[in-house]
């Protein structure tokens, strides 16, 4: 299948799969990485153009690489930034931010400051988002540059947590040799400062044991191979003196010298500096051993390196510093007291130097640290200021729309209960209205009773039982009560009204209050309840008289 024809998921893998570090470097690279990139746009896969550009960024430092459309490693990592961003590819864009703002601080647009906020952010982030899914851009690389730039500052701590993830991510092969040793290596100087030597020298047999057994193919690597077995051999005679040692520190430095010699001729000026630093390990062995004539050998080899590379300005300034301690040691153990003492005093000029140095330097580092710390926490509390002030306009949004519910649901609520109390006033009414009717209604079977009772008497038949209808209480104490009930509903609140007004209103006048208010006739409460009319007329004199009505 070919890369044009692959579902975009799988040119996706295929792209961070592909082995480019075994290609030959530069044209052969950039020509297949132009043509993949070609493809993908083509095919409108945005997930692989945006890998592509991170492969671009990462080989086009190598000689004779050309980077497509003439554009430069920033314009690259900033597309792929915008275009992880748009498309929601969360591990992309946080990987292109990471190298952005490291390419920004090598080119001092970003100061140590910002760049150290930087670096916490992207591992927090990193954090957030979980490492492994990093893992399709050499997350191990990302994590060691991160402490790099913490050991650089001499935060150590932050720097070796960094490095402690890093190696879960490391791979022993020739691909991934370079971080593997790398990180192994930082490790192993964080331990040594620490004066564990036993953590220490655990390390360095890592390392060891890889570039003795890892098969290195390209020419390059070879060489990078020996020196590494070299460095880590003198580095483990190194803590071996460390924890007294000797004995079995020598097998590593005779070991580690042979393979940083350089041999004649030398092209470049690094295997002499190698070789060096190998002589300032080996050398206080064999003394120790009392080896005096190697180490004669080693001392006048070291010193012919020395003056080889001074007047260049390849041999770092203190570098001797050692080397003037170790001819100091020669000549008192050979009984040359003055040679010795010329020695020592040098060796001590040059402590003296970089004593002052480091110190100064130790303080430049900690305001730089302390610097970047204070502009980290002045962000963090004007992030956690704009934080709680987007908190603060949030919470007030909801309790507006609280309120605003709130008054929604109580305007609903009052109009249902209006609804509701209009409908049971509607419903009131017309019952009140039914039993008046049905008052009125009796009140005329009652007159009709009493005209037919009048009637019979003007014949002499008097009917007993027609006078005790007519003469019968329409309104009865139940039917007064339930009356009232419903009056009330109906006129709220009226009843006792004229009570507070009038209170020795007997309950024969509260009555007739009540049903002069619903507009019935004299005649027709006389026969409600169960009273004649002149009755009824006593009472409302007496009424009027006690309300001062007319």
């Amino acid at each position: 299948m070919t890369f044009k024809s692959m579902p975009p998921t799988e040119r996706y893998r295929f792209v961070h799969d592909y082995p480019y570090w075994n290609i030959r470097a530069g044209k052969e690279q950039s020509n297949l990485l132009r043509r993949m990139l070609a493809i993908a746009e083509a095919q409108d896969d945005r997930h692989s153009v945006v890998a592509l550009k991170y492969y671009i960024c990462k080989i086009s430092g190598n000689q004779g690489f050309e980077m497509p459309g003439g554009k430069t490693v920033f314009e690259l990592f900033s597309e792929m930034e915008a275009e992880a961003k748009a498309e929601g590819f969360e591990v992309d864009a946080t990987v292109a931010h990471h190298y952005l703002s490291s390419n920004r601080y090598d080119a001092k647009k970003l100061t140590t400051e910002q760049q150290y906020v930087e670096v916490q952010k992207t591992f927090e982030r990193m954090e957030e988002i979980g490492l492994s899914k990093f893992r399709d851009y050499q997350v191990e690389a990302i994590l060691f540059n991160l402490a790099w730039f913490m050991w650089e500052l001499e935060d150590f701590e932050k720097g070796f947590r960094y490095l402690t993830e890093a190696e879960r991510f490391v791979h022993p092969d020739e691909p991934g040799a370079y971080y593997y040793t790398q990180v192994l290596s930082y490790l192993q100087t964080y331990w040594k400062q620490k004066k564990d030597y036993s953590k220490s020298i655990e390390y360095i047999q890592k390392i060891l044991r890889f570039h003795e057994n890892c098969h290195f193919e390209l020419p390059d690597n070879l060489w990078w191979n020996r020196f590494w077995l070299g460095f880590a051999n003198i580095e483990m005679a190194a803590l071996l003196i460390e924890q007294g040692n000797v004995a079995e520190s020598e097998r590593y430095a005779d070991e580690g010298y042979r393979l940083s010699k350089a041999e004649e001729p030398v092209p470049n000026v690094v295997p002499y500096q190698a070789e060096y630093d190998a002589l300032t390990v080996l050398i206080p062995v064999k003394l120790k051993l009392g080896k005096m004539d190697e180490a004669d050998g080693l001392l006048r080899r070291a010193n012919f390196i020395k003056q080889k590379l001074e007047p260049l300005g390849q041999l770092d300034y203190f570098k001797p510093l050692k080397l003037y301690r170790h001819f100091s040691t020669y000549h008192e153990m050979k009984g040359d007291a003055a040679a010795a003492l010329r020695y020592t005093r040098l060796a001590q000029a040059l402590q003296d130097s970089l004593d002052h140095r480091n110190d100064a330097q130790k303080l430049a580092q900690a305001q730089q640290r302390h610097e970047a710390e204070k502009f980290s926490e002045k962000l963090e509390m004007l992030e956690s200021e704009k934080q709680l002030q987007q908190w603060l306009r949030n919470a007030s949004l909801v309790i507006l729309l609280l309120v605003v519910l709130l008054a929604i649901g109580n305007f609903h609520l009052l109009q249902y209960k209006r609804r509701q109390k209009e409908a049971e006033l509607e419903t009131a009414k017309l019952e009140l209205s039914n039993l008046t009717q049905g008052f009125r209604e009796k009140s005329e079977l009652v007159e009709n009773l009493r005209l037919e009772n009048e009637r019979l008497s003007s014949l002499g038949e008097r009917s007993e039982y027609l006078e005790q209808l007519t003469s019968a209480t329409i309104l009865t104490e139940d039917d007064w009560s339930k009356f009232r009930t419903v009056f009330e509903k109906v006129h709220p609140g009226f009843i006792a009204e004229q009570k507070t007004q009038f209170p020795d209103l007997t309950p024969a006048e509260t009555r007739l209050l009540v049903l002069e208010k619903l507009g019935l006739g004299a005649h027709e409460m006389a026969n409600m309840l169960g009273v004649n009319r002149n009755t009824v007329n006593q009472t409302k004199l007496r009424l009027r008289r006690k309300t001062g009505g007319d």
